[in-house]
């Protein structure tokens, strides 16, 4: 009686011993973002230990192999090839899923696989810099560890022959009905969470490990006929575009990309906060300023295949690296080469960063200008690059000796973690968060940008239109809304050709890939976008975080799960979706769940499908 009692409590720490790393990253997000509320803890609870022991049977499943066997040899080099699995799954399962948690504020959402994309190709010093800001958590993983580590090698189980085949049957049953979920007809998956929990409450239920775990060998695009084909044929057609001719004669386009510029911080932010951009507000006194615009992803690769190639970002990996990165898609750097443009492209970091040069050289981008290219290094920042007022600087010398007329694409850097200014500007408002100062500094260098090149005889046939890539850490509920976390701003600077003017229609990032093929080629192209020139009523702008679908039209959106669950929003009237009007307004809903829909499925056709031509 007493060894069967010591057994189960053996049993019963080495399940807390597996689960220690899906609760440690839970309670730290729980404690770091208070607005992650739960609202049904009865129910909340229910499926945190159903999906945790889903993750737990299908993570540790090397572990259970490696343990049976042990049953039967009972050697020490066994035992410590044993331990040896134990501690690597557990070390990784804790450091992916605190790494998650740590980035949510920049990613917005909990990452699964991709985040291996985002980090390949950095440099050494980007991970060096992390590493070095959380010291902390490095030490209290290697704690945690190694005290595991020792419990876990005092939880042998002391059974007899005949006890260890019931024992490791049971046990190949067990891991086989939680690696399943349950005895239902279909397996647990995320939607089950998404149906049954408020969507707050699935980003502390399910952990990060067991997003990898579910994301782990599928197809990113799984096509589903909502409609019938006759419909969709119908619904295609409408995203071939063609625009009647403007005034301007071959301009020069400079589309600048703004690193983490969310609208939060600028002078258009709707919280009443302070602005840390007061040349970015002046530009926007006189220039077509969209006050209601979107970036298209959470991730600074989303803004380039957004705004380049019109393509949206609806899949939890990145368009650039996926399987569909070789679709044939006419992007801006191919389409006005053969217009006589000459094209460029500047990012101050490491030319394998983000992976931006190798797929702007597969769009025969002419130039690409990265670190290596800067001349000086001293303005090298210690971590991503060349600081962002030198590097501004050398992009205005370049395009003076380029050839008109030109594209060029600029990508700023500085507001990117870890948010490090030159120590003459550490003079600027530090602000509430670690990226105020940076994003003041950068907005300083875009200043020193813009007064600069006044004097070039280009200037006067430059349009520029500038926006941000994506948000970053949001303070405000108004902007970590499903909606308002994508809230960016978007303006074209051209007061010679264009008269300022506010727009509050909606706007968005695929929409700059019509707007420039507008403007340089005028010619007949599909388009999930329009041209921000044409006055003609949007389609409205679709998001996908990876769990939640989201739709918004000019003073509606809509929060769709792809199950059940819809929640609707009046987000002129309540921006930070404090008010579901779901039950009070079912038309609206009905009418928007049906434009996501084909939206959706116009867009994994044409994915799968390689459909990027005109009819």
């Amino acid at each position: 009686m007493v060894l069967r009692i010591k057994n189960i409590a053996k049993c019963l720490s080495f399940l807390f011993c597996l689960v220690l790393p899906f609760w440690i990253s839970r309670l730290w997000l729980l404690w770091s973002h208070p607005d992650l509320t739960v609202t049904d803890s009865i129910n909340y609870i229910f499926y945190i230990f159903r999906f945790d022991l889903k993750s737990l049977a299908i993570w540790y499943s090397p572990l259970f192999i490696s343990l049976g066997v042990g049953l039967f040899i009972q050697k020490k080099w066994w035992q410590f090839l044993t331990r040896t699995i134990f501690i690597l799954l557990f070390l990784f399962a804790l450091v992916f899923n605190l790494i998650a948690v740590f980035y949510l504020p920049t990613s917005k959402t909990i990452v699964g696989r991709e985040l291996f994309q985002l980090l390949s190709g950095q440099s050494s010093l980007i991970v060096t810099g992390y590493v070095t800001e959380y010291w902390y958590v490095i030490i209290l993983v290697l704690g945690i560890s190694t005290l595991v580590l020792r419990l876990f090698k005092r939880l042998q189980l002391t059974v007899n022959r005949r006890s260890r085949f019931v024992l490791g049957i049971f046990t190949f049953l067990a891991v086989g009905f939680f690696a399943r979920g349950g005895i239902a007809l279909k397996p647990l998956n995320l939607m089950d969470a998404y149906a049954e929990l408020t969507n707050e409450e699935v980003t502390t239920a399910i952990t990060p490990i067991y997003i990898l775990l579910e994301s782990y060998g599928k197809q990113d695009i799984q096509y589903e006929a909502y409609f019938s084909d006759v419909l969709l044929k119908e619904a295609l057609y409408d995203d071939e575009k063609s625009y009647s001719n403007f005034q301007f004669d071959k301009p020069n386009i400079c589309l600048i990309l703004l690193e983490s510029f969310g609208k939060e911080y600028t002078g258009i932010n709707q919280s009443n906060r302070p602005s840390y951009t007061p040349f970015l507000d002046s530009l926007m006194n006189q220039s077509l300023n969209f006050t209601n615009a979107y970036a298209n992803g959470l991730r600074s690769i989303d803004a380039v295949a957004s705004c380049l190639a019109g393509v949206p970002c609806l899949t939890k990996q990145p368009f650039i690296g996926s399987f569909y990165t070789q679709s044939d898609i006419s992007t801006i750097p191919k389409v006005i080469k053969k217009g006589g443009y000459t094209t460029s492209f500047f990012h101050g970091a490491d030319e394998l960063s983000m992976g931006f040069k190798p797929y702007l050289q597969s769009q025969d981008i002419g130039n690409y200008y990265a670190k290596q290219n800067y001349p000086n290094r001293s303005d090298f920042d210690g971590t991503w690059g060349i600081f962002d007022e030198p590097f501004l600087k050398f992009c205005a010398t370049t395009l003076s000796s380029q050839k008109q007329p030109w594209f060029s694409g600029i990508f700023t850097l500085s507001s990117h973690h870890p948010y490090r200014v030159p120590e003459k500007y550490s003079h600027l408002p530090e602000g509430t968060t670690d990226i105020h100062q940076s994003i003041g500094y950068t907005d300083r260098a875009l200043s020193h940008f813009f007064k600069s090149i006044q004097k070039e005889s280009w200037f006067e046939n430059t349009i520029f239109i500038i926006t941000a890539d994506h948000s970053s850490i949001n303070e405000t509920p108004a902007y970590r809304s499903y909606r308002g976390k994508y809230a960016v701003p978007l303006l074209i600077y051209a007061p010679q050709w264009l008269s300022h003017r506010e727009e509050s229609r909606i706007a968005q990032h695929i929409d700059i890939y019509s707007t420039i093929r507008h403007l340089t080629s005028n010619d007949s192209h599909v388009s999930f976008g329009s041209s921000l020139l044409d006055d003609s009523p949007t389609q409205g702008v679709a998001h996908f975080d990876g769990n939640i679908y989201t739709f918004t039209n000019d003073s509606l959106t809509i929060e769709w799960n792809g199950n059940q669950h819809v929640r609707l929003f009046n987000y002129k009237l309540d921006p930070m979706h404090r008010f579901d009007l779901s039950v009070q307004k079912p038309e609206s809903v009905e009418l928007m769940l049906q434009e996501l829909k084909m939206y959706i499925q116009k867009y994994n056709y044409r994915m799968l499908n390689n459909n990027f031509k005109n009819q």
